[in-house]
């Protein structure tokens, strides 16, 4: 992480009083602003993204604070009236399909967005920040197909996934890591352009998920 960077940002943010809510510049004028590369720039917000400070929403922009929960009643009822294990199967019918379309929607700009969120999901060591980079990388997958509703269904799940009763125990360093090389494989995949290989390097990775969270 370019310290640096993520100083510029908070230091543009109590200049500007802006506040929880408050949008941010667009990238373009941030990095003219601040004069960081647009790399640095995204590597610093996504970081703050993965610390909950800003949220990103497609097509909407860049704003202070956590992501706001605003999804309709059948969504009210997911993060209700549903376990962990229930959780675990929804995404397991729906994510190696995500996968298998990112494979083939994905920019360059989405890609390189994936492999840093990888590689800084591989560097963590505290359990906290590992699931923010877990989270964001799924969310990053969703963010590719372009789909409005599966972006909205996967941030639903990210919030559900988050509740302390949802949150599966990864104190052991061997299952972070493992973790980790899956996520890599399945970013390896969409790079590749291969959505069969994507939809089942998802679909092997979500599959141990549920089975730790059913043991």
């Amino acid at each position: 992480m370019n310290d640096s960077a993520l100083e510029a940002i908070r230091t543009l943010i109590d200049a500007r009083g802006l506040k929880d809510g408050d949008m941010l510049p667009p990238e373009r004028e941030l990095s003219e602003a601040l004069g960081l590369s647009r790399r640095a720039l995204r590597d610093a917000l996504g970081f703050m993204e993965g610390n909950a400070e800003i949220w990103r929403g497609v097509g909407r922009g860049t704003f202070l604070g956590t992501r706001p929960v605003k999804f309709g009643r059948g969504i009210e009822i997911l993060t209700d009236n549903t376990s962990p294990a229930d959780i675990a199967e929804l995404r397991l019918a729906l994510e190696p399909t995500i996968a298998e379309l990112a494979a083939v929607k994905a920019t360059a700009e989405d890609l390189e967005e994936l492999d840093n969120c990888v590689r800084k999901h591989a560097a963590t060591r505290d359990d906290e920040t590992w699931r923010k980079w877990d989270h964001r990388f799924h969310y990053l997958i969703a963010k590719s197909t372009r789909n409005p509703a599966i972006i909205a269904l996967v941030e639903a799940i990210n919030v559900v996934r988050g509740r302390p009763g949802s949150r599966a125990r990864l104190s052991d360093a061997d299952m972070r890591r493992n973790y980790g090389l899956q996520h890599r494989e399945v970013f390896d995949a969409i790079a590749a352009r291969d959505p069969d290989r994507a939809r089942e390097a998802m679909r092997s990775h979500l599959s141990q998920v549920q089975a730790l969270l059913r043991g």
